[in-house]
Formats: C-alpha cells, structure tokens, sequence
C-alpha cells in the first residue's frame, strides 16, 4: 500500500502553509482522500500531479474558434520549439473557448464574435464573460467570411435571400461557433427566419467540413471562410470581414511561452494566405 500524506506533510513538500492546501482541494485539482473526517493524501498521485503541473507551465492550452490556419501555424510551432514547449488546440467554438477560459481549463482562446448592438468584435463579449476582467485580449488576424459555392454557381445565388428563394440546400456550422453567431444575425438583418434556410438545422463542426459537403454536392452553399474556397476549389461570396482575436488569462500573459507563441504567429503572418489579413497581428486591443 503506498504511503499516504498528512496535510501538514503535504504543505511541507509543497512549501506552502495548510490554508492553501485545503484551497487547492476545494479547488479540485490536489489528489486526495477522506478518512474517518481526515485528510489524507496518496503520495505517488501527488508526486504525479506535481508532474503534469510542471508540464502545464510549460505548454499552452488555447480552446475556440476552429480556424485552419491557426492550427497549422500552431503545429509548426511545435515542431519549430522541437516538441520542447507546444501548444494544444480544441475547436470547440468561440462561445466554447470563452466558457473552456472562465472554467480554468485553459490558458487562453480565440473567438470572433461580432455584437451587433456596438458594431464591435469579442471585447463587447468579455466584458460580459468576465466582468472582473483578468484576461488581455491580442489580434492575431482578420479573416473574410461568407458563401461557399459550388465552381461556377450554378444556382445563381447571390445572398442570404437568394438561398431561401431559390430553395438551395444550406449547410450550417454548430451552436456556440462564431460562425453560426455570424449567420444567425445575418438573417435576423435580412428579416428571414431560420426555418426557412432549408438545411439550418444540418449542422458540422468546422470550416472543412461545410466546404467538403458543398464540394461534394451534398449541400448547395454554406457559410465559411474565404480560405477554403481556394483549398478545395469553391466560388466564394464575402458578407463580412471579421476580426480573429487570442483571450489570454492574465496569469500567463507576459511569460516566456506567449512572447515566444505570438513572436512567432506574428513573423508567419507576414505570409500571404487567401482571404486573410495580418494588419493588426499581435496588436494588444484589451489588457495591461
């Protein structure tokens, strides 16, 4: 049976008093057990949650908006730091990311929400997410959005209003990506309502995926980014020019790992990619 650990053994190893040991189970993150109202502590789990902490401070966690171009830059990095420091993606969403960032789960997320009352991108948003701020807020891009058509058009489509008119098979993007945020206002501005987009509720969860269903005849048009109508090829509509910004928690901005992360997002950004600009990439726009 392997050695179990007191509380006052516990702050010992980790040098802290015991009032913070008991915060960091309410926490839920210290590995522990309740014995007869007491305390204790399996030493081979805590030495090996000091390990993943370790690693944690070295890697960066980012959560959000799926964005191909963000993930491939992301794997270079990796490869570029040989494998020494990376920095784990999950496109969950831009409403995800900020949920993934308010829980602690990451470090950071990207998102592109565009509220429509101020005209204004994501900060109008945090403010609400979290309105003790906490978080710096860095541009990495903007991206053009809008229809994705099959090569030549073929039904003649024009805009949102076209697509109910002419009955065209849509393909939507999943609840709490900016993408579906972006559509969903689009219609409310055109006065249509979503029932009548035949195919709102067919739903995928990336840009490649509403480009491959266009592509392969199994939708008419969808709502993505510019980039992919260059990738399969596609006929492209541009609705809107949104900004693609990185949240960063606080506790992380100004350390190593982030200078080093949007040093070299900003050096790749000077590359020219289809539908994308880098006008304002690594510009601060919320924070100290």
């Amino acid at each position: 049976m392997q050695e179990l650990l007191t509380t006052k053994e516990v702050a010992q190893l980790l040098r802290l008093n015991e009032k913070k040991v008991y915060q960091l189970i309410r926490e839920g993150g210290l590995p522990h057990v309740r014995i007869a109202g007491k305390w204790l502590f399996p030493r081979e789990q805590l030495l090996r949650w000091l390990r993943e902490r370790v690693q944690w401070e070295r890697d960066l966690l980012l959560a959000g908006s799926d964005d191909p171009l963000l993930v491939g830059l992301l794997s270079s990095y990796g490869r570029k730091r040989a494998l020494k420091t990376l920095a784990f993606y999950a496109a969950v969403g831009s409403e995800g990311g900020l949920f993934a960032l308010g829980e602690a789960k990451v470090h950071g997320c990207c998102c592109h929400l565009l509220d429509p009352e101020s005209g204004q991108y994501n900060l109008p948003f945090l403010s609400r997410w979290f309105p003790s701020g906490g978080y710096v807020v860095v541009n990495l891009w903007y991206r053009r959005q809008g229809l994705l058509l099959q090569r030549g058009n073929p039904l003649g489509i024009k805009g949102l209003k076209d697509v109910v008119k002419k009955g065209a098979r849509f393909i939507n993007r999943n609840e709490r990506s900016g993408t579906r945020h972006l559509l969903e206002m689009l219609l409310q501005q055109e006065g249509i309502p979503p029932e009548e987009v035949k195919g709102f509720r067919d739903v995928v969860s990336s840009h490649l995926e509403v480009a491959l269903r266009v592509f392969l005849g199994e939708a008419d048009v969808g709502l993505g980014i510019e980039y992919m109508a260059h990738l399969l090829p596609l006929d492209f509509i541009p609705l809107r020019e949104e900004r693609f910004d990185l949240v960063l928690s606080e506790e992380v901005w100004g350390t190593e790992r982030v200078r080093d992360l949007l040093g070299f997002l900003s050096s790749a950004g000077r590359q020219k990619v289809p539908g994308y600009s880098f006008r304002d990439t690594g510009k601060v726009l919320f924070g100290p």
